[in-house]
């Protein structure tokens, strides 16, 4: 058993969250820059691009599983010095991801319009998300192959590169965006192609870097290591992969379709009402981005403890994270209250009806966030230790069953509005947490073979 003293664990866990917290704080502060941008063309462009988030996600749950289940193997083999076993499971999925990701795209291209109207788009918004959509997930194997390759190097337990990635990533998207929405500096004013142009190019500029990144001979993930070693898969780890992919992308699969009925359903409310509930949702991702980047530290921590045999270790990582996670996300929550109605002005300036919109739900998000990040982080936990088929569980109760419901019982049969959305997040989030936390504490989760 490890005798590490309480600093050293949360020095631990704080060198492997925080540049994963970094760069998904980034990337929602980059979300909501882009909103920000696509705002001054309309309210009916920012609903338009709200829209294309849904559809886009759930398809990409089809490689967002390979990735979480890449990451949580490589940590157990880490723990277990497997570094060969490590780069068979990494090429498998590899080659899964660009094949998958060629297929999707090409689809989705051809299918961008009746996507989106599935989406919820309307008469007003239809044209803009059509381009938009069909832009970007003709550009996916960019996104795509970088995440696989970042969510590798976080088993590892560096997420660093991934912080790094994103960065310059989003800094070519920050100043494309600038250039290609607006026309500045003699380009041409593309609006949402200008977008959707800006997001691809910043992906690419990211594809490069991650893939160098797996380019060094002296990595536990190394491309130099499978050419000297002759590293291919073998049906074994194609096994090991699917097996655990299969129920993480159940679970991905179920919570999407939870949160697309619910984004229809706030699209059925009105363009305004869903250009402000889209805003919100950027807000919120805050609290995912903060959780994500606990979670990953949770993953990369427990599976290494677990590979090391180390159960006792694996719970203290868990509570340290904890800790930072209730203390960081109180004082967001703080910030939200006070400067809520301030930033949604910056979207929506003096339009009261939608101010009044962003006060309601920067109060629900300010609730919401403590308990999302802890339900995140008791999520990385049990994933760590590879009880994915509890958090399919979890998910299938509360996001797919629960919070759609709430929502539709609640704005279309009571008919309290865009309140009801935010209400049924709210109950989503709790119960997911009470299953987690429960589950947790049992222990049971802590022995799973992967």
């Amino acid at each position: 058993m490890s005798e590490l003293s309480r600093r050293e664990i949360r020095n631990e866990t704080l060198r492997i969250a925080l540049p994963a917290v970094m760069e998904g704080m980034l990337i929602v502060f980059i979300s909501m820059v882009d909103t920000y941008m696509v705002s001054s063309i309309g309210r009916a462009e920012v609903s338009a691009i709200g829209i294309t988030n849904q559809p886009r996600l759930i398809l990409f749950t089809l490689f967002f599983s390979v990735n979480i289940a890449i990451g949580l193997l490589v940590a157990r083999r880490k723990g277990e010095n497997k570094q060969k076993e490590a780069n068979m499971l990494f090429l498998t999925g590899l080659a899964y991801t660009i094949g998958a990701c060629i297929i999707v795209s090409i689809l989705c291209v051809i299918f961008a319009r009746q996507i989106v109207v599935f989406g919820g788009a309307n008469e007003d918004s239809t044209e803009a998300a059509t381009t938009y959509f069909r832009i970007v997930m003709g550009g996916s194997i960019f996104t795509l192959v970088s995440l696989f390759i970042n969510a590798a190097q976080r088993g590892c337990g560096n997420t660093r590169i991934s912080m790094t990635t994103n960065l310059t990533s989003n800094i070519v998207n920050v100043i494309l965006n600038y250039l290609l929405i607006g026309g500045h500096l003699g380009f041409p004013r593309l609006g949402v192609r200008g977008a959707a142009i800006a997001t691809v190019a910043g992906t690419f500029v990211a594809c490069i870097m991650s893939t160098l990144s797996v380019m060094r001979k002296d990595g536990f993930i190394s491309l130099r290591f499978i050419f000297k070693q002759k590293i291919s898969g073998i049906p074994e780890h194609i096994r090991t992969l699917a097996r655990i992919s299969i129920v993480i992308l159940g679970e991905l699969l179920l919570t999407r379709v939870g949160f697309i009925i619910n984004s229809i359903m706030a699209a059925r409310l009105g363009t305004d009402p869903n250009a402000a509930n889209h805003v919100g949702m950027a807000f919120m991702n805050i609290g995912f981005g903060f959780g994500d980047g606990l979670q990953i530290a949770c993953i990369a921590l427990v599976g290494r403890s677990i590979g090391q045999k180390d159960d006792a270790l694996a719970k203290r990582y868990v509570k340290s994270a904890l800790k930072i996670g209730f203390l960081t996300s109180t004082a967001m929550s703080l910030l939200i209250l006070i400067f809520g109605r301030s930033i949604f002005n910056l979207y929506f300036p003096d339009t009261e009806h939608m101010l009044l919109m962003g006060d309601m739900i920067s109060m629900y998000i300010a609730v919401i966030m403590p308990i999302q990040v802890a339900k995140i982080i008791y999520g990385g936990s049990l994933r760590g230790g590879g009880d994915v088929k509890f958090i399919l569980v979890g998910a299938t109760i509360s996001v797919t069953l629960v919070q759609p419901g709430i929502t539709y019982l609640l704005a279309f049969v009571y008919d309290f509005g865009l309140q009801a959305v935010w209400f049924s997040i709210l109950v989503s989030q709790t119960v997911q947490l009470l299953l987690y936390a429960v589950r947790f504490y049992r222990g049971n989760w802590i022995n799973r073979k992967v």
